[in-house]
């Protein structure tokens, strides 16, 4: 069964609480704000993917309906790209108080495994679990996806008592090599 809904709210709220311990309230909203963007595009995805799989399991596909959900897989493709960035792009503008220097080590380095990335592997372990425990997958599934989550969670931890100490977050912007702003088609799921 491919889910139609997804509720993030425990996602949401236990990310808050880590990042409450080094943004202040409106800071917080404000990244919040990308990372609920990233789940929704995450969601999204999850969901045309899915669909796409179901059809290409049958004898005779519509080939409307898979050209569609990839175009939608592309398009929301690019909202996570967008959210990742701005997530980046805001942590590194609040939180450089002091020049950026080459990190001493790479469990320093910032553009290696950013925040962004950190939110959109938790985001997608979410929706995975869900799946998991709806689709009845052995337990074994939900336990790797567990385990996954928690170094990522502990790795985020670390990273900003990190930022914290050094005085910076380094953020490169993401440079695009897809053009798809002049694509008419607009699909919603």
């Amino acid at each position: 069964m491919i889910l139609t809904t997804m509720d993030f709210t425990n996602f949401f709220e236990h990310t808050s609480s880590i990042f409450s311990n080094h943004f202040s309230k409106g800071e917080i909203d404000i990244i919040m704000g990308y990372v609920e963007i990233l789940a929704d595009a995450n969601f999204r995805c999850y969901r045309a993917n899915m669909i796409v799989i179901e059809e290409r399991k049958k004898a005779y596909v519509d080939a409307q309906l898979i050209s569609d959900m990839e175009w939608v897989a592309r398009s929301v493709g690019e909202y996570r790209v967008s959210s990742k960035a701005n997530i980046n792009a805001y942590i590194s503008k609040i939180k450089s108080i002091r020049p950026i220097t080459v990190p001493e080590s790479m469990s320093h380095d910032d553009i290696v495994y950013s925040i962004g990335e950190m939110m959109d592997r938790l985001s997608i372990e979410t929706i995975k679990r869900v799946d998991f425990e709806v689709n009845n997958r052995p337990l074994q599934m939900t336990e790797s996806s567990l385990a996954l989550s928690h170094r990522v969670r502990t790795y985020l931890i670390a990273k900003l008592e990190d930022i914290d100490y050094k005085g910076f977050y380094e953020c490169v912007p993401e440079q695009r090599t897809y053009e798809i702003e002049d694509i008419k088609k607009d699909l919603a799921i």
